[in-house]
Order: C-alpha cells, then structure tokens, then sequence
C-alpha cells in the first residue's frame, strides 16, 4: 500500500482585521448612546471616528489592553479582539467580570476556556443573518472563510440566543 504524504501547512497569525462601520451598526441597537464603550484592541483606529460618528462615546487608545484595561471609565468592552489570544482576552474579561460584546469565530462557544468561563454565566449569543467580512488595511475585505458570532456578557438581553 502506498502512503501519501500531506502537504506540510503553515499558518501565520494575521490579527489586524478591523471591523467595518455595517457590522458595529448591527450590535449598536442593542446598547444605549448613553453608554461609555472601550474597545481596547486598536489595530488602525478605526473603531473611534465610527462609534462618534453614530453617536457613541468610546475610548479608543494604542495600549496594551492586558496591563491598561483597568485606567479607564466604561461601562461595556465593545471589540473584534485579535482571534489568536481570545482565550487570553477571555480569561481576563472573566475577572474583570464587566459587561463585553465580542465578535469572535463561532467556534469559539465550543471552547473548553469558554466553558470553564462562562458556562452558567449571563450570556446571549447574536447571530448575524450572514458572514461578516472585515477590513484590511483599510480596504473591505470579501471572503471571510468562517463565521463569527457576537458573545455577550452580563448586558441583560431578554434572550441567550438572537438571530439578526
């Protein structure tokens, strides 16, 4: 019998996708302008100008969430984290213990860090009506290969699981 040999993959970590303006305009009527939102994973910037532009106040800043997270008034962490330290960027909102919304691959509830963190805790999955497709390096993107979800924290939403 003859084996066949796998080709070798390689896969870089590529963080730097930002979140278009159409995608934030999805999860924003769930959340009050009078709310204070952070987002603390900069990227390009872009994240600000768009939350004041649809009326949202939100601390924005090029710093390392991990160590700075704590010098800053809010009321809920809004983000699209990097996807390659989500666990990371999970086990610290578990002790920060404050309401988030995060977009993250689907993929992520069947976690066994998610479940350690959240699994009887006050979550509402939202579930877009199709794929998002994000940005790189300002330009919009069109071929998300996976699915992603919006994860939603102690935000007190009358269900754990809503369809867009």
């Amino acid at each position: 019998m003859m084996s066949v040999k796998q080709p070798v993959m390689s896969y870089q970590k590529d963080d730097d996708y930002e979140t278009p303006k159409y995608i934030w305009e999805m999860i924003l009527k769930f959340i009050s302008r009078e709310k204070t939102l952070y987002d603390p994973f900069y990227c390009r910037g872009h994240t600000k100008s768009v939350m004041e532009e649809l009326g949202y106040d939100c601390i924005h800043e090029d710093e390392d969430f991990f160590t700075s997270h704590d010098k800053h008034e809010y009321d809920i962490l809004l983000s699209n984290p990097p996807f390659s330290i989500k666990k990371k960027v999970f086990d610290k909102l578990k002790k920060i213990d404050k309401p988030f919304i995060l977009i993250v691959p689907v993929s992520t509830i069947t976690t066994k860090y998610f479940k350690d963190n959240f699994k009887n805790d006050d979550i509402t999955i939202i579930i877009p009506e199709k794929r998002l497709q994000f940005m790189k390096n300002g330009k919009q993107l069109k071929d998300c290969w996976f699915d992603t979800i919006f994860v939603c924290y102690k935000m007190n939403m009358e269900k754990q699981m809503i369809y867009l």
